[in-house]
């Protein structure tokens, strides 16, 4: 894709995605709704009970978290399981963000600055190989392709918030930009690409905020 540069001194908005333009489900919400009526995660939920070597019948939830009571530590950490004390925690296998249960469905307030300015680009956690899913889903919520472009994780990336930080400071090359607003509800990929901006680009009017 040909970038076209700024002319004059602009600014770059760089927009996150999930739970930052649109509202997205999470895994154990789902998992959870499925355990009290019936829903279409059941086959990531049915491979993570496998795992553990339990039964559906011992999971256990609480304040929206899914787990097992294991002080004899019977059942297996293994996969998407996470010991704390004396009991194993559910977490999001990798592997959910690729699933159609994951795709949003409702839009955020942040939208309607995202639909007011031109100089505009997604840059997500989201896998690329999802990526004419994602297109379907901006058609479907009625949300415009980006100007400059809509950024998806490789395959085999690991530290996404590094990731964004590289792809953040390839656009401001491409662009010419001299200031750039990031807007992401994940802290940790804040700080991780703030580290790589004033590492690559100390100079750059950078503005990165916390989407709640």
């Amino acid at each position: 894709m040909k970038i076209n540069r700024f002319e004059e001194y602009d600014t770059l908005y760089v927009f996150d995605f999930d739970d930052t333009l649109v509202e997205t489900p999470g895994f154990e919400e789902l998992a959870l709704k499925y355990l009290k009526e019936s829903y279409s995660v059941k086959d990531l939920l049915d491979i993570s009970i496998r795992r553990s070597g339990c039964k559906i019948e011992d999971l256990k939830w609480e304040n929206g978290r899914i787990y097992l009571d294991d002080p004899n530590h019977t059942y297996k950490e293994f996969g998407n399981w996470v010991r704390k004390k004396s009991r194993l925690y559910l977490v999001t296998p990798n592997i959910f963000s690729q699933t159609d249960d994951s795709l949003p469905t409702e839009l955020k307030p942040l939208i309607d600055l995202y639909n007011k300015v031109d100089n505009k680009c997604i840059v997500t956690a989201r896998p690329e190989v999802i990526k004419e899913k994602i297109i379907s889903v901006l058609s479907k919520l009625g949300i415009d392709y980006p100007k400059y472009g809509l950024h998806m994780l490789p395959t085999r990336r690991k530290n996404a918030g590094e990731w964004k930080g590289q792809k953040i400071v390839e656009l401001v090359k491409e662009t010419g930009a001299n200031k750039v607003i990031f807007y992401d509800d994940n802290s940790k990929y804040l700080r991780k690409a703030t580290k790589v901006i004033k590492e690559k680009l100390p100079n750059l009017d950078w503005n990165p905020i916390k989407v709640k």
